[in-house]
């Protein structure tokens, strides 16, 4: 009798040991699958918005983004866009033109001041959002590396021009040649904050505000908004 009860508990303890594997696999697995691994996950948005240094200049961003998660919080962006921007100036220019004409040649002197500079920038963007998960309302940060492609354009006031027949009649001060120098691309470093409202399982909103510190050109305050699926 003590021989078959021994046979039996036996059994028992076998069969709970291997019950025991089993749930603790299920469980195992279950947990992992609740916590995505590094690139499980993409997201795209577009986003549109304004920038300005000064909010008497207000210009316009666009913004596609990918983003991928690192982390069950942290996420790899990477992003093109287009922005106008610009920036408030005033330094006067004095320069000359030289015109030909069959075998007539002249020289305009030309006076006006720089009010203005115009920005389109085509930046690349590369940088990390870090996600503070909520139900419905997540707030975040942000960190952005840009390069940007640049092309500028120069507001001026009304030119005061003088014409004179040879170079040597020209002013003393008209008799350099003068060259604007304008940057064709720049780098540029961006932070920021924002919120994601959830619509649903696969459709957000997003709120977004950074300041982008740029090498070369403005520094401007963006808010954008839009949507990420």
């Amino acid at each position: 009798m003590k021989t078959i009860t021994k046979k039996i508990s036996g059994a028992i303890s076998k069969k709970l040991i291997i019950l025991s594997f089993v749930l603790y696999f299920n469980i195992l697995f279950a947990q992992e699958k609740e916590k995505p691994g590094c690139f499980s996950n993409f997201e795209f948005g577009t986003y549109g918005g304004i920038n300005f240094d000064s909010f008497s200049e207000i210009g316009s961003t666009f913004i596609c983004e990918l983003k991928t998660n690192l982390l069950s919080s942290l996420y790899l962006k990477l992003s093109l866009g287009y922005s106008k921007s610009f920036m408030l100036t005033s330094y006067n220019v004095k320069r000359y033109v030289k015109f030909s004409f069959d075998t007539t040649t002249s020289y305009q002197a030309m006076n006006y001041d720089v009010i203005k500079k115009g920005y389109d920038v085509f930046p690349i963007l590369l940088g990390f959002q870090y996600v503070f998960k909520y139900q419905t309302l997540s707030p975040y940060l942000l960190f952005d590396l840009s390069y940007n492609s640049i092309v500028t354009k120069i507001f001026r006031s009304p030119a005061y021009i003088w014409t004179y027949d040879s170079f040597d009649k020209l002013p003393d001060e008209y008799k350099t040649k003068y060259i604007e120098t304008l940057p064709k691309t720049s780098y540029g470093i961006a932070f920021g904050i924002g919120a994601i409202y959830q619509i649903s399982h696969k459709l957000n909103l997003d709120f977004r505000y950074f300041y982008k510190f740029d090498k070369d050109i403005v520094k401007t305050h963006q808010f954008i908004a839009g949507v990420t699926f």
